[in-house]
């Protein structure tokens, strides 16, 4: 398996994964750890957000149009409420259970965890483990006219399964050769003597 140049030797479950073994075009095999990165790596999306009132058959096509899965649904006062994905949505409408015309309050999952664009990626691969997505939220302060001052926070993205995994898949070229945290001598990634052998591609205990 070929991935931006380089040969993937071996990817765990995301929910389980600590780190990914790759081959560079020189054979050697490095270590990438990325569960200690934060959230913030990961492009994400600039979130479409969406009333608890509209109608399903709208953002199904709003969905469609803009190619995305999931939209968070937030109230006028600014309260994230949950989210739609277009497979529970159509899922409802073609089982009876909802039709295009029940707003999506009736059908969205308004039990959802958060997140901040700090959280370790390790944690959000557990919480993947049992939620199809996670809401990345920002925070932010608002001071009322008598100077009190109000936390609130905004929708900053939606953050699924594969949007990690194509992270650790595409991004592993560039942090093989970053100069920052993640070496490729006595530190975190190892070519010698560690778990992953360069011989026939095995890993080895």
């Amino acid at each position: 398996l070929q991935c931006c140049g380089v040969a993937v030797l071996w990817c765990c479950s995301v929910v389980v994964l600590q780190c990914c073994g790759v081959a560079d075009d020189s054979g050697a095999v490095y270590l990438v750890l990325w569960h200690k990165l934060p959230v913030s790596v990961i492009t994400l999306e600039d979130p479409i957000i969406i009333s608890p009132t509209m109608k399903c058959q709208l953002a199904m096509e709003i969905m469609n149009k803009r190619n995305v899965d999931q939209l968070p649904v937030v109230d006028q006062d600014g309260s994230i409420l949950g989210a739609v994905t277009l497979h529970n949505m159509m899922r409802k409408v073609t089982s009876g259970k909802a039709n295009a015309l029940d707003p999506v309050s009736k059908i969205m999952y308004n039990q959802f965890q958060k997140v901040s664009t700090d959280t370790p990626l390790s944690t959000v691969s557990k919480m993947l483990d049992h939620d199809h997505f996670v809401i990345v939220t920002k925070g932010w302060q608002y001071y009322t006219e008598t100077g009190d001052e109000i936390d609130r926070e905004i929708v900053f993205g939606i953050l699924s399964r594969i949007d990690v995994v194509d992270y650790i898949m595409n991004r592993a070229p560039d942090l093989l050769k970053s100069n920052g945290d993640i070496s490729k001598s006595n530190g975190d990634i190892s070519k010698s003597n560690g778990d992953i052998s360069k011989s026939n591609g095995d890993i080895v205990n």
